[in-house]
């Protein structure tokens, strides 16, 4: 988690402790320390009249343990539990970079074919959202108390538009779900994520242009699979992610006028979201529920839940105005509680219950409509978001060597019912 975590997420962290708990937490980290080391200096003090073999003894301890301890291979502090565990870490990144390392040889296996009937040059947009839950969102939970979802209620009233109540993500962290949503990789196969092939392998491969747009900033100090996946699109930019400064999702949109008109396009967006502190995901000005800068978990959340909303309106009007939107595909990466302190434990369904929709222009439902009536049909289907490398290899209509249909929920053949999907890596059954 410490690998994954970008700077500024850390500096939110301790802004939205209490100053009191801070203080505390500082100066009794210097007292106990300092202590600690009193106590020990008390303890070296050499008596004049100390036998030399005492000394020696000693000296021999000393010898021992520095060599003992600090061994490359065998050595005590090496197999510790959180120095063991660092080092499984930093092996597992290592392993992430064959991701990079094996691309041209996994570009050069994968087959595809493009069944698209139309030569119109289109955009195909992807948003994955952040930390969004469903429970809270009115589109999907009629019975909230705050209308957090004006324009998504509005587009659900008319048939390009098709919301999926029972959307769950994999994991309530952002890495690990975004790329097997990404990425073939998925909690019902055995598949490596440096051997797997990415919806943007897919994307080039049937012709597009792929965009991918985000802000996340890099997630932290390591080439992460998100980063790693990122970095493979023809165009991958970051907003500026300066030392505690707040990004709103809405600067993405000064991205998408880069997009070039005269080809077909693959458009990625990551939005920042309802990431934890919720208070800092929307502008003070925006506030359309509570007091503007009070600090108030479920409220802040809701807010960054509406601004979401809007963001999203804004991000489909430019597409659909000027891109040629023909298809639209909105998950977030997981949910959470925003009353509740994140855990590295999974602790319920609540923290994976996603938000979950998408849209289809007419002439693409012209063009594909078994596509479009089979989503229809399964809108009450349950789904979880490692199968959305699936979903969009449907939604470009593409055949593929890398393309197992029986995963996809825009297929007939969608094996999956309720009783099979899990969720928390596998471990727990939805």
């Amino acid at each position: 988690m410490i690998q994954e975590t970008h700077y500024n997420e850390i500096i939110e962290y301790i802004k939205s402790m209490p100053i009191m708990l801070n203080l505390i937490t500082c100066l009794g980290s210097i007292f106990v320390t300092a202590a600690t080391l009193f106590v020990n200096y008390q303890e070296m003090i050499i008596q004049k009249d100390t036998p030399i073999i005492n000394l020696a003894i000693i000296a021999a301890i000393a010898i021992f343990l520095s060599t003992y301890l600090w061994k490359k291979k065998h050595g005590v502090f090496i197999r510790t539990a959180i120095v063991e565990f660092y080092l499984d870490v930093k092996e597992y990144l290592a392993t992430n970079l064959q991701y990079s390392q094996n691309m041209q040889e996994r570009i050069n296996k994968l087959q595809v074919t493009s069944l698209n009937k139309t030569d119109k040059q289109h955009t195909i947009l992807l948003v994955i959202g952040e930390s969004a839950s469903r429970d809270y969102m009115k589109a999907f939970n009629k019975e909230y108390k705050y209308d957090t979802t004006p324009w998504l209620d509005r587009m659900a009233q008319c048939k390009n538009f098709i919301l999926f109540p029972n959307a769950f993500s994999i994991l309530p962290g952002t890495v690990i779900a975004v790329s097997n949503a990404m990425t073939e990789i998925n909690q019902y196969n055995d598949k490596k994520f440096y051997e797997s092939c990415s919806i943007i392998d897919i994307a080039h491969k049937a012709g597009y242009k792929v965009h991918w747009y985000s802000n996340q900033g890099h997630l932290g100090s390591a080439d992460t699979p998100v980063t790693l996946i990122a970095n493979t699109a023809d165009v991958a930019k970051w907003t500026k992610q300066e030392l505690n400064q707040i990004q709103y999702d809405e600067s993405l949109l000064d991205y998408l006028g880069e997009l070039d008109t005269t080809k077909n396009n693959f458009l990625v967006v990551h939005l920042k979201g309802s990431h934890f502190n919720f208070l800092n995901r929307y502008p003070e000005s925006f506030t359309k529920f509570g007091t503007p800068g009070k600090y108030d978990l479920e409220v802040n959340y809701a807010n960054s839940i509406a601004y979401t909303d809007y963001v999203l309106e804004q991000i489909f009007n430019y597409a659909k105005d000027n891109l040629n939107l023909q298809a639209m595909v909105y998950f977030s990466d997981h949910a959470t509680v925003p009353d509740k302190r994140r855990s590295p434990n999974f602790e319920g369904l609540a923290s994976v219950r996603i938000p979950f929709f998408t849209y289809f222009a007419d002439e693409y439902i012209a063009q594909h409509q078994k596509i479009y009536d089979t989503l229809k049909k399964h809108e009450n289907f349950y789904w979880t978001n490692d199968l959305a490398y699936e979903l969009l290899c449907s939604i470009l209509d593409i055949k593929s060597n890398h393309f197992d249909e029986t995963n996809s929920l825009a297929s007939e053949k969608f094996k999956y019912k309720r009783e099979d999907l899990r969720t928390n890596c596998g471990q727990s059954k939805i």
